[in-house]
């Protein structure tokens, strides 16, 4: 009899050993990984023996148990024209589960049916892509615009990938996370990968940043579904329940109106006699003036942080018509209106395209309203900074909220703070739904939940006892 060993040479077996695999024929049972865990090697008058197990789902899957105690899958079959049995390698236990043996297994019969060379099939199997193969296809094929995929959420994707898939990062805390929870998912075959895999990416992940975690899996699932369209997998293994999400938890933390006002005095400051920047106040108090006057854009507009605030250009504002354009979006092309202070805000930084200073127009940052002091520089590394606007005034914003003595906040929080005022001083949901940009009242109205104005007001009413006289309504008839 011939038979292959586990690196998928023939081996020749003895009469013995095929009166074995006959009885192992026999014997079948639904295997599962709690099952394989507790086999144990077995012994034939006191000497260790090869021992297997068939599956009864898919017939001619078998797990071997060495003497060295190693399990293994194999799928087995008897081909018509020979009298003896060949088993063709899977995976050892330790890497492979019953789910993707199974799935292999019956890749090996499909193509065995259909007269397929065996040789050629585990050729097949080798060549199967890896995760980290597959996404880079899926960046070369899908991810670009033409899918509706835009350049912001390409970005997004490829740095959730970098860090997390391909493990490449200069963040200290992500290296400790990922050295205390070490994990490889990039050079595994497609096939291998389990529910159990993307559970534990998704909870690593989540020790760092929970939100990332979620939307980091979301993004596996889109790229996995891509590779079951393009054939190169059986079944997506993405399977995290809502319940075991960590969750888009909102924070409904916000300025007061008064902290507001304290904030916006101290990060932007005139010259009472010119109505231009007061230079000297930002130099006397060390503070980033570009970084300043994107927290006041920030606290008088309500836009995004980033795609609606840091990186605007003045081609975007029309001064005569007092509105601010995006062509892209969440929700495609918006124009805003812009209150009468944002549009003071922006024609003094405007006034000082001219001056000698931060705002000073130049070549590369001229057309930013917010432009990076350092753009072109080289850092401590010897690295050119290549963005040419301020990316984030989070230090500014730290410091400004310590010295004024107010609780810290993200930055995103200004913009909860501005619409929440909006509505608390309009009234008007439908008004504060097009302030935001939302396309979907619900997202506005948590907004009204942060207020809580109509419970508050309710309760006050429920107070108030007042008697009134009844009265009776008299009906005369007509005549």
């Amino acid at each position: 009899m011939k038979e292959e060993n586990i690196n998928g040479s023939l081996l020749r077996s003895s009469p013995d050993q095929e009166q074995k695999i006959k009885t192992h024929a026999e014997r079948r049972i639904k295997l599962t990984d709690t099952f394989i865990k507790k086999l144990k090697v077995k012994y034939k008058n006191g000497k260790k023996i090869v021992s297997s197990v068939g599956d009864s789902e898919v017939p001619g899957l078998r797990i071997y148990v060495e003497k060295s105690g190693s399990k293994s899958f194999y799928y087995c079959y008897k081909p018509s024209n020979q009298r003896h049995t060949v088993r063709y390698p899977i995976g050892n236990f330790n890497i492979t589960n019953v789910p993707v043996a199974r799935d292999k297994a019956r890749k090996y019969a499909v193509a065995i049916v259909d007269g397929k060379d065996p040789v050629q099939i585990k050729r097949e199997l080798k060549a199967e892509l890896t995760l980290k193969e597959l996404i880079e296809d899926f960046y070369k094929k899908r991810l670009n615009r033409s899918f509706g995929y835009k350049p912001t959420t390409i970005k997004t994707i490829k740095a959730y990938f970098k860090v997390w898939i391909f493990q490449k990062s200069s963040d200290l805390k992500v290296h400790q996370v990922q050295k205390d929870h070490s994990y490889s998912l990039q050079h595994k075959k497609l096939s291998t990968i389990t529910k159990q895999d993307i559970k534990m990416l998704h909870t690593i992940i989540g020790i760092k940043s929970p939100a990332v975690a979620d939307k980091a899996i979301d993004y596996l699932n889109v790229v996995l579904n891509y590779g079951i369209e393009e054939e190169e997998l059986l079944k997506n293994p993405v399977q995290i329940k809502k319940k075991e999400r960590f969750g888009d938890k909102e924070d409904n933390r916000i300025l007061t109106e008064e902290q507001r006002e304290t904030v916006l005095n101290y990060v932007w400051n005139l010259d009472k006699r010119t109505g231009k920047i007061n230079y000297n106040y930002y130099k006397s108090r060390k503070l980033n003036l570009v970084a300043c006057a994107i927290i006041a854009y920030w606290l008088l507009t309500g836009r995004r942080n980033v795609s609606e605030g840091n990186r605007i250009k003045w081609k975007q504002i029309s001064f005569p018509t007092k509105k601010i354009f995006f062509a892209d979006t969440k929700v495609g092309q918006k124009e805003y209106d812009l209150s009468p202070r944002a549009l003071e805000v922006l024609r003094v930084i405007y006034g000082e395209r001219l001056t000698d200073g931060p705002f000073l127009w130049k070549e590369g940052t001229r057309e930013y309203v917010f432009p990076s002091f350092h753009f072109g520089k080289k850092n401590s590394k010897g690295e050119k900074c290549t963005t040419p606007y301020l990316a984030s005034p989070k230090r500014t914003w730290a410091r400004v909220l310590k010295e004024l003595k107010i609780d810290y906040i993200p930055p995103k929080q200004c913009r909860h703070t501005f619409l929440t005022l909006l509505l608390h001083k309009s009234k008007n949901i439908m008004a504060v739904k097009e302030a935001a940009g939302h396309s979907n009242l619900k997202t506005t109205n948590r907004y009204a939940k942060i207020l809580n104005e109509d419970v508050v007001s309710a309760l006050d009413k429920m107070d108030q006892v007042k008697e009134k006289k009844s009265e009776v309504l008299e009906f005369k008839k007509n005549v």
